[in-house]
């Protein structure tokens, strides 16, 4: 077996600029003066930008001290050149090329909350790049916008390939995996995970349970040896073989962006695993990660409560 470095964290997936813009009418137009063909709006809050995607945990895992290798693409352009300084600054070595435009999400969010998103997805991450990496102690990805049947296969040939050499494996399959693969393809996935993660809504999309602790003990028959259910204001419950699911509780926060805060939750997770420590202490930071990070408000760059291997407090 080929021996692993215990200190790099390798993640591949896609790097988002998302800008947010709060309070925006979609509906009905404000005339200003001579400007009566169009549609003006002076904004209460300022653009919001920060870091989406997979490459969002990348991030946050440099920030928390991890040597981290991110495969993922970056646009040659004002987007990616910005992008580019966060990972410096978070020490996350980039692993592939550089491409013409940057992957770019704008969300409009009117007063209501109601949200419009607006992607450009970009070119689809070059998953055959990652092969060449056998010192890492942990892969991770997750699904992403657009995300089709040959990337789930592509993800999977990368799932098999880390667990053959003794890299532990993490996925959080998301939301967009659900329209582009069948139940049997995405199982198929789970038998070289360690550690998968996800939403209780979305990894309830492929396998509908009474209880969250029905949800994690059938998943744990599928292959992964520890299951992690995000539950967004009622904290997460997870398992592993061998012991019983426990549930750990989080404080609610109302009205709060709740961008970056699952993200958040994987890198605190991940970090922790990769630091020898139990599944429920590495819950237990997770959740308040992510609790912190909805707490700021200003998304996954709300790092700044992170120091190098440690939390502060809000």
């Amino acid at each position: 077996m080929t021996s692993v470095k215990k200190n790099l964290i390798h993640v591949a997936g896609n790097a988002v600029m998302d800008i947010r813009v709060r309070d925006v009418h979609q509906s009905g137009r404000q005339q200003v003066e001579a400007w009566d063909r169009g549609s003006v709006h002076f904004l209460k809050h300022p653009l919001e930008p920060s870091l989406g995607g997979t490459a969002a945990t990348a991030y946050l895992l440099g920030c928390l001290g991890e040597n981290v290798l991110l495969n993922t693409l970056v646009g040659n352009d004002t987007f990616g050149a910005l992008l580019k300084t966060w990972f410096d600054d978070a020490g996350v070595c980039l692993l592939g090329p550089f491409v013409e435009s940057t992957a770019t999400n704008v969300l409009l969010a009117e007063p209501d909350g109601t949200p419009h998103w607006h992607y450009f997805t970009g070119k689809n991450v070059e998953w055959e790049r990652s092969l060449s990496i056998s010192d890492a102690s942990w892969f991770y990805t997750s699904g992403f916008g657009q995300a089709s049947e040959t990337d789930l296969k592509e993800m999977n040939n990368l799932f098999v390939k880390f667990s053959s050499q003794g890299s532990k494996v993490a996925f959080d399959p998301g939301p967009w995996l659900f329209a582009n693969v069948s139940q049997e393809q995405m199982q198929d996935s789970w038998r070289s995970v360690d550690c998968l993660v996800g939403t209780e809504s979305e990894l309830s999309l492929w396998y509908g349970c009474d209880s969250v602790t029905e949800l994690i003990q059938h998943l744990l028959q599928l292959g992964p040896s520890q299951v992690v259910v995000k539950r967004g204001s009622e904290g997460a419950a997870f398992g592993e073989i061998g012991a019983e699911v426990q549930m750990l509780p989080t404080e609610r926060i109302d009205n709060a962006n709740a961008v970056g805060a699952g993200d958040a939750f994987n890198a605190a997770l991940l970090h922790s695993l990769n630091q020898g420590v139990s599944l429920f202490d590495s819950v237990k930071t997770a959740i308040q990660l992510a609790t912190n990070t909805l707490r700021r408000g200003k998304g996954i760059l709300g790092a700044e409560l992170i120091e190098k291997g440690h939390f502060r407090e809000a």
